[in-house]
């Protein structure tokens, strides 16, 4: 099963670790609904929210242009999202993590193995940081902006829902696990 003790990040699985289990949020059917359902509710939440709290939607954009600046600002978050995983990979374990996309989600990787912490503050360290970034904006920038950063931040807890789903699942692993995400699929290791 493992030992009790943390393992070190490597890029290089040690000697005594055998592949023990794959998690790929595509093909996994209850994985990939967990992350519908997550999704759906957090985006029913945001919206209820914006409701209940009566949130100012009035601007003096155009709907065309809060429409694209909204669709603009999306994208670049998608980006930054996925740069900030490759950011907290490089920084964990000097390995500069890999970029693609993968219908329906844009995808980061890397061929080290991480710990449990590592691992799950690299899948939560975009949700947290901009979610933080996006909430002061919220509350700093001019009202005209104010619809286009709720619909960001929506994106940010919604759209995180995989990173949650990752981040439940390993936490469940025994505390010497190494687990390896390249993209595509996040393989388990334990000790034999």
């Amino acid at each position: 099963m493992g030992s009790t003790a943390l393992s070190a990040n490597s890029i290089v699985l040690p000697e005594n670790f055998e592949e023990r289990g794959t998690l790929d949020l595509k093909k996994d059917k209850k994985a990939s609904l967990a992350i519908q359902l997550l999704f759906g509710s957090l985006v029913v939440l945001m919206v209820v929210l914006a409701r209940w709290l009566e949130f100012p939607i009035d601007s003096t954009w155009s709907a065309a242009h809060s429409i694209l600046a909204t669709v603009v600002m999306g994208i670049a978050y998608v980006i930054v999202h996925e740069l900030t995983h490759g950011v907290a990979i490089r920084v964990l374990s000097g390995v500069r993590a890999e970029y693609f996309f993968r219908f329906p989600f844009v995808c980061t990787g890397s061929k080290a193995f991480f710990n449990k912490t590592s691992f799950i503050v690299i899948s939560l360290t975009p949700v947290v940081l901009w979610g933080i970034v996006l909430v002061i904006l919220l509350l700093v920038l001019p009202p005209d902006y104010f619809l286009s950063i709720y619909i960001l931040i929506g994106l940010n807890f919604a759209g995180a829902a995989g990173d949650y789903v990752q981040a439940y699942v390993v936490s469940k692993l025994p505390p010497s696990a190494l687990i390896q995400d390249d993209g595509k699929q996040s393989r388990v290791f334990l000790a034999r």
